[in-house]
């Protein structure tokens, strides 16, 4: 279940499930390792999974219980679309600028919202405030940065319920390239897709997010 922030008072917010807790919930599918990798592709700002009911509406006071996301992996083609090897078809737009850091930035939107569920064009997206940059993982598992982008920018990227028209519109004319993704293990890659794509068929491509504080 959900648990308050500082304390269990009436009407305080309530945040989702660590990494762990998610674990737990879906029956220890992830060992310490994945876990691990998992970790560092989140960073320490991610706010955990949050799940919406089949109609978009929050549950659980704006996060589902952790037994909503268990039907979601039961599913046999939550991975039928992750192919990190297929990457080669965004590597020849674009270019790096020079001296850049090309280390992913750490994911916080997971999953991204989308007008396609089925074949979205992203699953998960984190922002580098100081370096200025969006990492954005690809249906196909592919981890891939945009430089130069504003933190106003970024918000607007947040606020597209379609991450692809905003890419296509805005951030394919920024500088670009495939992020540098050598420090983390392909099962932890892996597991952090399955997790994110697994969200986002719950979520039905909606957006979630945690819910106001309600006044005193």
């Amino acid at each position: 279940m959900v648990r308050p922030l500082g304390g269990a008072a009436k009407g305080q917010r309530v945040v989702a499930p660590s990494a762990d807790e998610f674990n737990l919930a879906i029956g220890n599918q992830f060992g310490p390792r994945q876990l691990a990798g998992i970790e560092k592709i989140t960073g320490p700002d991610f706010g955990g999974i949050p799940l919406l009911s089949a109609s978009g509406a929050p549950l659980a006071a704006g996060y589902a219980e952790f037994d909503e996301i268990l039907p979601i992996f039961t599913q046999n083609n939550l991975l039928d679309q992750y192919d990190p090897t297929t990457g080669a078809e965004y590597q020849n737009f674009g270019s790096t600028p020079d001296m850049e850091d090309e280390s992913a930035a750490p994911l916080t939107v997971v999953p991204t919202s989308t007008t396609n569920p089925e074949r979205p064009r992203t699953v998960a997206a984190g922002y580098d405030k100081r370096e200025q940059k969006i990492t954005v993982v690809f249906r196909d598992g592919t981890f891939y940065n945009y430089y130069q982008v504003s933190p106003s920018e970024w918000q607007a990227f947040k606020a597209r319920v379609s991450k692809g028209r905003y890419i296509y519109s805005y951030l394919d004319s920024k500088p670009r390239g495939p992020a540098d993704i050598a420090g983390i293990s392909a099962t932890a890659r892996k597991a952090f897709y399955r997790i994110a794509r697994g969200s986002q068929q719950l979520h039905r491509g909606r957006p979630g997010k945690p819910p106001k504080p309600k006044k005193p």
